[in-house]
């Protein structure tokens, strides 16, 4: 892993699940860093609170469909809303 790929990782990890913060308006931590993309890009994570991430209400509970559905959100919609954690200097 690149010097960039994991000072990337680091900071996302230093944020509040994203499906919290902006689905349900509360700052959870700690996170996992997930991987959005397969094969993983080191570039392309999110960070997820350990329900939204493995739980039954969880990208990897539900599975990507399910999860989507459920929270309307998709690989993009992550990101976008991990960038704008980023922006917003969560």
């Amino acid at each position: 892993m690149s010097k960039a790929a994991k000072a990337h990782m680091d900071r996302v990890a230093q944020l509040p699940c994203v499906v919290c913060m902006y689905k349900l308006g509360i700052e959870t931590r700690p996170v996992s860093v997930h991987h959005v993309t397969v094969p993983a890009d080191d570039f392309a994570v999110s960070p997820l609170c350990p329900e939204h991430h493995q739980g039954a209400t969880g990208v990897h509970g539900l599975h990507r469909r399910g999860f989507e559905r459920m929270w309307k959100l998709d690989e993009t919609g992550l990101l976008a809303l991990t960038n704008r954690a980023i922006s917003e200097g969560r």
